[in-house]
């Protein structure tokens, strides 16, 4: 699929629509917030009537981008001409936004994720081929000849740089060097701020977690698998939300050796958040696509109700498949 084949098809939907509702996926990222603020900015800029939604906590590291504060304002709302759906393949992952889908008279997917399930829809632009939602919705304007304006390129620069893990990830392409270079030089991003915010910052009393994460990694495969596991009894003990927990998982992935890695937290007794993240070719979607996850190649998670012997079980016969 390209793009600027379907573009005549999108701009009608946009047209003819007044109401327009946007949503990202369950617990969201960068990419996911940065690319529904990016759309809405564009289509109040036309004369639209906006509604952002995201389920769950929405990190304060994003407080720096205009409309942090307006996601669900639009709650009570009964009908939106159109819904656009961005960074999101699987209708399971709205959550408690997939009310949208039935209020809605059109809906439109935009994402780039493998293998796509989301069928319940008009017009599905899946481009895996890009490294981030972001990347496609500066495509889509620059067919469209939106205008970036300095809160777009902020939201789209946050898009792009959290889905490439600040251009470190295997997905970071020319083009999405292209992109950047075009936002910098519209406008005079905050790189420094936004990039400390997302990749560096974090708050002095998670200092204990940190160590505690730290001092429990296991290992496997000749060092090249590293397990971290989180229990119940820790994320109650530091009262652990979201964000607190979010971006642990590096401490365990950037070791010297390591070629994946598996970050569990045990969120309620017996119920896992899993995180996968590995180096080049491991794919790690396909072994949480196992336990009914999904994700990109070195980026990926699932959640898990069931015993943590069983859930390691299953993992471990997984990695061995792959890890050389």
């Amino acid at each position: 699929m390209k793009l600027e084949n379907e573009i005549e098809k999108i701009k009608q939907m946009v047209d003819q629509s007044q109401t327009v509702a946007v949503v990202g996926h369950r617990n969201p990222d960068g990419d996911s917030i940065g690319s529904c603020i990016a759309v809405c900015e564009w289509l109040e800029s036309i004369g639209k009537s906006v509604s952002i939604f995201v389920d769950g906590e929405i990190s304060s590291k994003f407080s720096y981008l205009k409309k942090f504060n307006q996601f669900n304002l639009g709650a009570d709302q009964e009908h939106f001409d159109l819904l656009i759906v961005l960074d999101l393949s699987d209708p399971a992952r709205l959550g408690v936004w997939d009310c949208l889908i039935a209020k809605s008279a059109k809906t439109l997917v935009i994402d780039h994720h493998v293998n796509p399930v989301f069928v319940q829809c008009d017009l599905l632009i899946d481009l895996p081929e890009y490294a981030s939602t972001g990347e496609i919705v500066y495509s889509l304007f620059e067919l469209l000849k939106v205008e970036i304006t300095a809160e777009i390129a902020s939201a789209l620069y946050t898009s792009i740089a959290c889905d490439t893990g600040c251009f470190l990830f295997a997905n970071t392409t020319a083009y999405t060097h292209h992109v950047v270079e075009s936002l910098m030089k519209k406008h005079n991003l905050d790189i420094e701020g936004i990039n400390f915010k997302n990749f560096r910052a974090y708050d002095r009393q998670n200092i204990p977690v940190i160590t505690y994460v730290l001092k429990h990694i296991k290992f496997a495969f000749d060092g090249k698998l590293a397990i971290a596991v989180l229990p119940y009894k820790a994320v109650k003990k530091w009262n652990l939300d979201y964000e607190s927990r979010h971006g642990l998982f590096k401490y365990v992935t950037d070791i010297n050796g390591v070629k994946s890695s598996i970050f569990l937290t045990e969120l309620n007794k017996g119920e896992y958040n899993i995180s996968l993240r590995s180096l080049g070719e491991i794919d790690v979607a396909k072994i949480a696509r196992r336990i009914n996850g999904g994700g990109h190649r070195n980026a990926s998670g699932a959640t898990f109700k069931g015993s943590r012997k069983q859930l390691l079980k299953i993992l471990m016969a997984e990695f061995a498949q792959v890890i050389k």
